[in-house]
């Protein structure tokens, strides 16, 4: 996948670096049939997720499926900011960011559907 200009969509993806680990921006949209990464719109990821926002639900489902994709630990994934929110900050740790670009772009050619809850 590439972007308007041409550039990997990876490469658009608005990584932040903190002494303690990465910041990435996610727009989520919950109730999806399928949990997936759908690509990179504004900087951030969009995930779609096969649970609803009620009861912290969409957000649980986000986390697992973020670590999953990135082969971390779920406690290496925390939703940062915009808990109630479609636009989150997700901050991640144990894991570079050539290495979450490089997982990012194998994951986007070819959607990685994981179940709901």
């Amino acid at each position: 996948m590439v972007t308007s200009d041409g550039a990997p969509a990876a490469q658009a993806l608005v990584v932040t670096l903190r002494e303690d680990g990465l910041l990435v921006g996610v727009r989520v949209s919950p109730s999806a049939p399928l949990t997936a990464l759908r690509g990179i719109y504004g900087g951030r990821l969009k995930v779609s997720v096969g649970a609803p926002p009620e009861d912290n639900r969409a957000n649980r489902l986000l986390v697992a499926a973020l670590a999953k994709w990135l082969e971390i630990r779920q406690d290496e994934v925390r939703i940062e900011s915009g808990h109630g929110s479609r636009d989150k900050v997700v901050a991640l740790k144990g894991i570079a960011e050539v290495e979450l670009r490089s997982k990012v772009g194998e994951l986007l050619p070819g959607e990685q559907p994981m179940r709901g809850e």
